[in-house]
């Protein structure tokens, strides 16, 4: 089984149209790109939330040229209408870490999954208290935080990598995040 988000409600939208055997599909409304922020429409967003059961990517990324309070109030706006739905949740959190703990904090969901996880040992710690996942790659995975803070059934293995990535670093490695979070 594969778990594949999109970055907006307009791709989204199109991925919900697709009839793939062992493809879930998810729903989201990237942080990084002002297009994706600006064109989100709550209703919308919710419609589509009843045809899946996968949400992503949604988040904070202090690296946007999105203002941090047009993406706190999308975050903020999309972790309310979950509150209703039980949904595995695929949350962004470039340099945003603490920024994101808040809001799940103040805004509840049941099945947050931290996406590419960079906060220290405490945030990390916390993200656990909360009931949050780790979906990490095998850069990630090298950071001793996964193996000695984060439960073993929390840690959900990806292949994603960045867009500017080389190739070595592309879905090919699990085996390599694997072992790293075995050790």
């Amino acid at each position: 089984m594969v778990l594949s988000m999109s970055l907006s409600l307009e791709e989204g939208r199109l991925a919900l149209r697709r009839n793939d055997p062992y493809i879930a599909w998810g729903v989201g409304c990237h942080p990084r790109q002002p297009k994706w922020q600006q064109t989100f429409h709550p209703a919308q967003f919710e419609e589509m939330v009843q045809k899946t059961v996968i949400i992503g990517e949604i988040g904070i990324d202090s690296g946007s040229r999105v203002p941090i309070q047009q993406q706190l109030s999308t975050f903020r706006i999309i972790l309310d209408i979950l509150s209703n739905y039980p949904r595995f949740i695929s949350i962004h959190s470039y340099q945003a870490t603490g920024a994101v703990l808040q809001e799940l904090r103040q805004r509840p969901v049941n099945v947050p999954v931290l996406h590419w996880w960079t906060g220290t040992v405490a945030q990390t710690s916390e993200a656990v208290e909360l009931g949050c996942y780790f979906s990490i790659h095998s850069q990630v995975a090298r950071h001793s935080k996964f193996r000695c803070h984060v439960p073993l059934e929390r840690v959900l293995v990806e292949s994603d990598h960045g867009q500017d990535d080389p190739p070595p670093a592309i879905p090919h490695r699990i085996c390599w995040a694997e072992y790293l979070v075995a050790q």
